[in-house]
């Protein structure tokens, strides 16, 4: 379920799935472990159970629809 990663360099800010789901524009927890599942969030398996994501990786994902037009 979880993907690990290779790159030890840059430090990531792991968050967990509920927190991220608020980053992430108020989805459900549920649909952050689907994004992990899918490759589209790394997941880290910090525990038997507990997956966390990358804060930064959230953020990227969350972006405006178009650009210059007021809402």
């Amino acid at each position: 379920m979880s993907r690990r990663s290779s790159s030890f360099g840059a430090r990531k800010t792991l968050i967990s799935l509920r927190d991220a789901a608020d980053l992430a524009g108020g989805v459900h927890p549920r649909t952050i472990r689907r994004w992990v599942d899918s490759g589209l969030l790394e997941g880290f398996q910090v525990g038997p159970r507990l997956i966390k994501v990358d804060r930064d990786q959230v953020l990227a994902l969350v972006r405006p629809l178009s650009q210059g037009v007021g809402a």
